[in-house]
This record gives C-alpha cells, sequence and structure tokens, in this order.
C-alpha cells in the first residue's frame, strides 16, 4: 500500500488528520504512518482519532517505546514460542513464521506469565517494525509506503488442547484485541497451512474479535501441501523461503526447517513450570463473590508518591485495575486487564502523578460460577523515599 495510490480527496483528508493530532507525540513521524489510522477506520477522521490516541495511550502504559531495550523475554519463551522473521515477501516486507499448532500453550502458560506472553508477542511485533526503518534498502521502503508483514501460520499439531484451554483462548483474544487496536494495517497475509478439521471451532471462537478488514486477508489451506506450497510462492519468492515450506533456504546444516530462525516448539518441560503456590505471608484476604468486584481506596497525599501492588489468588484469573478518585468519577490510571496469578504473584507499582484517592479494583464481573479468594499486600510509598532509591523501582 503506498500513499501515491490515494486519491485527491483521500490526501486532503491525511493533511487535516495531521493537523488534528498534532500534539500527538507520535513513535514515527512519517505520513506512511498516519494514513495507516485513516485507512483503519475508512478515512473517518474523529475515528481515526479516537483510535490513534487510545494506542498512544496504550503504548505510554505498557512502555511499548523501550520495549526492544527494556523487555527480558523469559527463557521459556525464548525457547518454545515458535515464531520467528526469515525473510521478506515479493512485496519487500517483512515474512514471519509461527508454528503455533506445535506450541505448548498449556505448558508455557504454566511456565510464564499470561501478561509476559502478550509483552513477548508485542516485542516481537516492534523487531519487525524496527528491521525495516534500520535497513531501507533490504525491504525497498519509502517513506509513502505502508509497510505490512505476511504470516505463514502452520497449524500442524493444532489439537482439542487449544481450543479448550481457557488461558491460550483469553491469550488468543487479547493478541488480537491489540494487534487490531494498536497495529492497524501491518498484516498484509495471513496463509494459514495445514488447517486440520479442529480448526473451524477455533476460528469461530476468535473470528468475533477479528475486524473484517483483517479476516479478508486470511487464506486457510488444509494439509494438501502441493495446493498450499504453490499458494504460498504466489506471496514469496523461493530464496526467502524455507525449504519445509517450498522455498530454497535451509540452517547451515541443512534443516530444511530453518530452526535457527524460528524454533519447532515442543512440549515445555514440567520442569519450567511454577513450581508451587505463592506465598501468603504477610498478605491480607479478600472474597470476591462471582459477578461482583471489590474497591480498595489508598490516600496519596503528595505528587511523585508510589504505589505498590502484590497479589495473588488462589484460584483462576481475576481482574484488575487503579483508578484516581475525581468527585464521582473514576479516571482509569492503569486499564482493566484480566491477570491470571494463580500460580505466580502479579507485581507492580504506579508512580502517581496527582496526590489524592487513588482506587485499587478486583473484578469478578466475569466469573457467573465462581467466587474468588485473593491474598494481597498493597502500600503507598513517599516520594522523598522514591527519589532517594530512583530507578531500582522501576519493575513494571
Amino acid at each position: 500500500m503506498d500513499l501515491n495510490d490515494f486519491n485527491e480527496n483521500q490526501k486532503k483528508i491525511l493533511k487535516q488528520f495531521r493537523e488534528v493530532v498534532k500534539d500527538c507525540q507520535l513513535p514515527n513521524s512519517e505520513d506512511a504512518y498516519l494514513a495507516r489510522w485513516l485507512v483503519a477506520r475508512d478515512f473517518d477522521i474523529p475515528k481515526a482519532e479516537k483510535m490513534l490516541r487510545n494506542a498512544l495511550e496504550w503504548r505510554r502504559q505498557f512502555k511499548i517505546d523501550s520495549i526492544l531495550n527494556d523487555f527480558k523475554p523469559p527463557e521459556v519463551l525464548l525457547n518454545y514460542v515458535s515464531a520467528g522473521l526469515v525473510g521478506r515477501d515479493k512485496a519487500q516486507s517483512p515474512l514471519w513464521i509461527t508454528r503455533y499448532g506445535r506450541m505448548d500453550m498449556k505448558g508455557i502458560l504454566r511456565s510464564a506469565k499470561k501478561r509476559d506472553f502478550v509483552m513477548y508477542i508485542a516485542y516481537l511485533v516492534e523487531v519487525s517494525i524496527s528491521k525495516v526503518i534500520e535497513d531501507p534498502k533490504k525491504y525497498k521502503r519509502s517513506p509513502d509506503a505502508i509497510v505490512q508483514t505476511t504470516v505463514i501460520f502452520d497449524l500442524e499439531g493444532l489439537s482439542m488442547q487449544h481450543i479448550t484451554n481457557r488461558q491460550a483462548i483469553d491469550v488468543a483474544v487479547k493478541l488480537i484485541t491489540i494487534y487490531e487496536s494498536n497495529y492497524p494495517e501491518y498484516l498484509s497475509n495471513i496463509l494459514a497451512v495445514n488447517a486440520p478439521k479442529v480448526f473451524p471451532l477455533l476460528f469461530a471462537m476468535l473470528k468475533p474479535f477479528i475486524h473484517e478488514r483483517t479476516r479478508n486477508k486470511i487464506k486457510i489451506f488444509g494439509h494438501d501441501e502441493k495446493e498450499w506450497k504453490t499458494a504460498i510462492l504466489e506471496y514469496i519468492n523461493p530464496e526467502e523461503l524455507p525449504v519445509a515450506y517450498g522455498g530454497t533456504m535451509t540452517d547451515p546444516d541443512g534443516n530444511p526447517n530453518c530452526i535457527k530462525l524460528v524454533n519447532m516448539g515442543g512440549v515445555v518441560p514440567k520442569s519450567c513450570y511454577f513450581s508451587c503456590k505463592p506465598d501468603t505471608s504477610n498478605k491480607k484476604s479478600l472474597s470476591i463473590s462471582r459477578g461482583s468486584k471489590e474497591h480498595l481506596e489508598f490516600p496519596v497525599k503528595e505528587a511523585g508518591a508510589v504505589l505498590k501492588w502484590d497479589f495473588h489468588t488462589e484460584e483462576g484469573d481475576i481482574g484488575f485495575a487503579v483508578y484516581r478518585k475525581q468527585g464521582n468519577e473514576l479516571i482509569a490510571i492503569v486499564p482493566s486487564d484480566r491477570i491470571d496469578c494463580d500460580m505466580s504473584t502479579e507485581e507492580g507499582e504506579l508512580q502517581c502523578d496527582k496526590p489524592g484517592v487513588y482506587v485499587i479494583e478486583f473484578d469478578n464481573g466475569f466469573s457467573y460460577i465462581r467466587s474468588k479468594k485473593i491474598w494481597y499486600a498493597i502500600s503507598v510509598g513517599s516520594a522523598s523515599l522514591v527519589s532517594q532509591i530512583g530507578s531500582d523501582l522501576d519493575k513494571i
């Protein structure tokens, strides 16, 4: 997709859009970056503006602009999440392969926090973007080109375990939502291959969360290897593609899967699992009935003070958010998110930019069957203490 393909009215709207969002601190100031949001919202400026501002807030809260330097993926994710950049498609955009069917999602999510998994995928997307920016010659990129990505999504090995595992589905929905909201038009094509008979069940569960524009970019193939290899070669030249997918690339030792670029997933050893339930020492308990939520209030007397939390559930996940009271309103500071924290504690902190009453919310509203018991330790540290400790306190 290229800005030169825009008609005169679309170019005029793009210029107007830049003026509307001129106060925003953009991670990329090019017209092509701004154009993504307009294309995603059919050149409706108010809708595109809302989408962009929400995405910038997401980047701020989760520190996406510094994720390449600051995020250290857990080893289990590096070893067992099968996703890698292998080459370029015919449009000279990044080509990724994900062997989702070979990934032990149950084992991964028993060995790493759901939030770390989600942030790892965001990290990989940012890696892809940075590669294009850093090497415009390799990716034949011009400032007027909206660079996109092609993904081969290998479903070999997909089973009912992927579909019936609630945490795996929750993660998939979360990732789709993040991608749709914060990376519009980065996707050129998804070529799903080796789709088994159970795949329509999975797709039916995820389809409501996938925008129609994205659904139209998905091509699904079964186990007819000749058919999907022929289809792949319509989008990708053989020299950019592993032999296993119809190309000519191999590892130095001749491996046709190019596992040096994208691992084969596999079963996560139980030795990687979280070893035991979190410690309840020095924590208070709180029971939250099914379908309800609880608010805990903490006065903050000075700007710069740090609100810290450490909590876990006895079983299952819990919604978590932080608000600041403003009259009768609750202003969201940390947006609501469902946290899996029965196998490991959820720790975090927030430097409060204003004094006032801060509210921590534990939300079990999504559960119509089970109540939840939480163990928590929450404290407020003074601004003077924060300034002494400095950056060592930053654990989010």
